[in-house]
């Protein structure tokens, strides 16, 4: 059984290229025309879209020279203009007629059309007329020979340009060569780029100062064993320790026995009755967040206070609880005190464990106030 395979798109012969026109004859004066106008279109300040409906105009006028009037609706011209919107087509029109390059004949109906006697005479004719097209042919292929003139002169000044920016010195100013950067990708014109240039080549000609040479560096006579890391510790990490060294030194007038006679709210919350300072500092350490001292503030006083001294300080803020609004702030003048003035400990713990009643007086207190 023989199978015939079948395709809905038609299959392309390849003809020989000396039946296939390439060019457009040399003696339609319409495509001619168009040519010139697309060359000129920068200097006419026309549009593609300008480009576009002159081309279908040219497509409707007759092989022959005699007529040079379109009568065609603007539903044909929009065919002819690539299906372009209609108010365009009216834009574009009104555009090519105010640069001379059409006119337009209006009717007392708005139609197009032309009116013939008896003979085929056109004596009215009223629709969109090229015949200002055709007259200015010289004019266009002067202005067209203008125009590829100045493009090669741009060509040639935007690389003699880039050339320059490439080869520019140290010296040239920044915003000179940003300027001469984006005019490579900007519609300048000659004068414009040949300005640019000329100060370009003048910033590069210009004489620059000799840098200052670098003095050599002496060889040393250390030997590489000298060559030691060099750590600088801040005055503030020198004040912490100091202070965090005079609040081991304080506790010491204070003993673990002393300590918890004085805190017994403290004691009463220990599991096991403190019988040294590392217990006492455990002990801190889990009433601190009980009165509502945060993460922060507690390793602040750590670090100020050394490990006894806010272990002093948690352990009096906890016997002194009914007495403080806010612990939190309390422990935070506390340790500005202790920045600024120094903080005597054990009196800092006596003045906040001991009731008001037992002071003997009110000076001893280590209560910032």
């Amino acid at each position: 059984m023989q199978q015939i395979l079948s395709t809905p798109v038609l299959r392309h012969v390849r003809r020989p290229l000396a039946h296939t026109p390439t060019t457009t004859p040399a003696s339609d004066l319409r495509w001619h025309l168009l040519d010139l106008v697309r060359r000129c279109r920068p200097r006419l300040a026309l549009r593609d879209r300008d480009i576009a409906v002159l081309r279908g105009l040219l497509s409707l006028l007759p092989d022959s020279a005699s007529q040079r009037m379109v009568f065609a609706s603007n539903r044909v011209l929009i065919d002819r203009c690539d299906g372009i919107d209609e108010r365009t087509l009216r834009r574009r029109l009104a555009h090519l007629e105010s640069k001379g390059l059409l006119a337009r004949r209006h009717s007392p109906n708005g139609k197009r059309y032309r009116v013939r006697d008896a003979e085929n005479v056109t004596q009215l004719a009223y629709g969109l007329d090229l015949e200002p097209l055709f007259a200015i042919q010289s004019h266009l292929e002067a202005l067209a020979e203008d125009c590829a003139r100045e493009g090669q002169r741009i060509a040639v000044l935007k690389a003699r340009l880039r050339d320059a920016l490439y080869h520019a010195g140290p010296a040239t100013p920044p915003d000179l060569a940003e300027e001469c950067r984006l005019s490579l990708r900007r519609t300048l014109t000659s004068e414009r780029l040949e300005a640019l240039l000329h100060r370009l080549l003048e910033t590069a000609e210009a004489p620059t100062l000799p840098s200052p040479t670098r003095p050599e560096t002496p060889v040393l006579t250390a030997s590489d064993g000298q060559n030691d890391r060099h750590i600088q510790s801040s005055d503030k990490e020198s004040l912490n320790k100091k202070q965090a060294e005079k609040a081991a030194e304080d506790h010491d007038d204070l003993t673990v026995a002393e300590c918890m006679d004085l805190a017994p709210s403290a004691r009463a919350m220990a599991t096991e009755k403190p019988r040294s300072w590392h217990e006492v500092i455990q002990l801190s350490a889990l009433l601190g967040p009980a009165i509502g001292l945060d993460r922060p503030i507690l390793q602040e006083a750590e670090a100020r206070l050394g490990p006894h001294g806010s272990a002093l300080a948690i352990i009096g803020l906890v016997e002194a609880f009914n007495r403080i609004r806010n612990p939190g702030a309390y422990l935070r003048a506390l340790l500005n005190t202790a920045r600024d003035r120094g903080l005597n400990l054990c009196r800092m713990f006596r003045s906040l464990a001991k009731p008001p009643s037992d002071r003997r007086h009110r000076g001893g207190a280590c209560i910032p106030g």
